[in-house]
């Protein structure tokens, strides 16, 4: 089972291909993996061959790393970074916006849960 990441831009961000803006996403990812997390990124395709692929801003991370001290740090400084950000987690059917760290902790604590009741039931 995976924990899937999805940045969602504030309004007062730059436009999602600026160079601004991916670099933040860039050095997002960088720091998600600092800790060895197995972090997967989904790329965006690119507006012409030439092109270097653009960050999307999703990643996938396996739900049996410990995620909790890993992802805290690096995503709740992007979500104060800039006021009206919004990461959406999906963890199998269950969906969640957050929009600070104290959300965050929640919802990784409720995808353990359902994680655990899912393989407990197969």
């Amino acid at each position: 089972m995976e924990l899937q990441i999805s940045t969602i831009p504030s309004p007062e961000d730059p436009p999602w291909r600026s160079a601004d803006y991916q670099s933040e996403l860039r050095e997002l990812g960088v720091r998600l993996r600092a800790d060895g997390l197995d972090l997967r990124e989904v790329h965006s395709p690119s507006p012409c061959s030439d092109c270097p692929p653009a960050i999307s801003g999703e990643w996938s991370v396996p739900l049996d790393a410990v995620l909790t001290p890993i992802l805290e740090a690096p995503l709740g400084s992007w979500l104060q970074a800039r006021h009206g950000r919004t990461a959406r987690l999906r963890i199998g059917a269950i969906e969640a916006d957050v929009r600070n760290v104290q959300e965050l902790v929640r919802v990784i604590k409720v995808a353990k849960c359902y994680q655990d009741v899912a393989e407990s039931e197969s």
